[in-house]
């Protein structure tokens, strides 16, 4: 466990929102899609936008905290002219700043590596690598392709890997594979002694499969989180983080307040100390309203707006 996170978590208690000093806050840790960006949406809608720029404006730092790989979150216009002062990417494995350079990182080793390789060449299943400049698809290139290209989410899509030759440059920070959800305790009575963290992104598509993210284990984003927060020599209590998924659960346990998004997953709204509005509400721009500007409390609207996952649901099926 990071030194920072154990001090944090162990010897603090979290302060409910009620009452509290507003401004207690340093740091707000977003997750990226169905958080801070409806899936599928190509950018933040204005109010989240303005709610951010303003939060920074008033000295606040914001935090984009994804599982996604840097060069997947920072394509010109893609944040809707966001800029973010830090971002945990890779769950956690890769931690960066503004311009991309590396604070904290943990990478895959050569190992690791090569057992998601020879198990999904095994069974013919997607895999690819995330790296520094950008996600290699070693197996199944094509299945992955087509399948970014149905979603429709900008930054999502990978290269042509199968050569199966670039972490001779440098190793990635994570993997991302798509299988039955059953093949994932396949390669754990394997490969079990490597102990990687597996976290499901999203829900099953069309013909059955499961995506899955993958980073060494005992990494996730609430190490992420401790690593910067260290760094920058704040503590969790600083923070503030949003979520939706399974890959958020760390996050929103290890920071100061852990809100979970109304269209978020049972077990990120069980981690979490409040739940907030839908990303279709824009629910994220409320509770910086709330918590920096003296808003109202940010609250769900209770209206039920179906799976914010609709198009990994449909992807595949070819």
């Amino acid at each position: 466990m990071h030194p920072n996170f154990k001090k944090v978590w162990y010897t603090g208690t979290k302060l409910s929102s009620i009452g509290e000093n507003r401004m207690q806050y340093k740091i707000l840790a977003s997750d990226y899609d169905n958080t801070l960006v409806p899936f599928g949406e190509g950018k933040p809608r204005q109010k989240v936008v303005k709610a951010i720029k303003k939060l920074q404006a008033a000295g606040g730092r914001f935090v984009l905290s994804t599982g996604r790989a840097y060069p997947c979150v920072s394509l010109k216009g893609q944040l809707g002219g966001i800029r973010f002062d830090y971002a945990i990417t890779c769950n956690g494995a890769c931690v960066v700043d503004r311009e991309g350079r590396i604070v904290a990182e943990h990478p895959l080793t050569a190992e690791e590596m090569y057992a998601l390789v020879d198990f999904c060449e095994d069974y013919n299943y997607p895999l690819q690598f995330n790296f520094r400049d950008a996600c290699y698809a070693y197996c199944e290139y094509e299945y992955l392709h087509r399948g970014y290209q149905q979603m429709n989410s900008i930054g999502l899509d990978c290269v042509d890997g199968e050569d199966q030759d670039r972490h001779l440059i440098d190793m990635p920070h994570a993997a991302f594979a798509a299988m039955p959800p059953e093949r994932v305790a396949d390669f754990n009575a394997k490969y079990g002694h490597l102990g990687l963290h597996w976290m499901q992104v999203g829900a099953q598509n069309a013909d059955g499969l499961c995506y899955y993210d993958i980073v060494r284990g005992g990494m996730d984003k609430g190490v992420g989180l401790a690593d910067l927060c260290e760094k920058m020599g704040l503590t969790l209590a600083d923070a503030v983080a949003a979520g939706d998924s399974a890959n958020d659960v760390a996050m929103l346990k290890a920071a100061g307040l852990g809100c979970c998004m109304a269209n978020g997953t049972p077990d990120a709204k069980a981690a979490a100390d409040r739940i907030i509005g839908d990303v279709r509400e824009d629910g994220l721009a409320d509770l910086i309203d709330e918590l920096w500007f003296d808003g109202p409390r940010a609250e769900p609207s209770g209206r039920d707006l179906g799976s914010p996952w609709d198009k990994i649901e449909s992807a595949g099926g070819q």
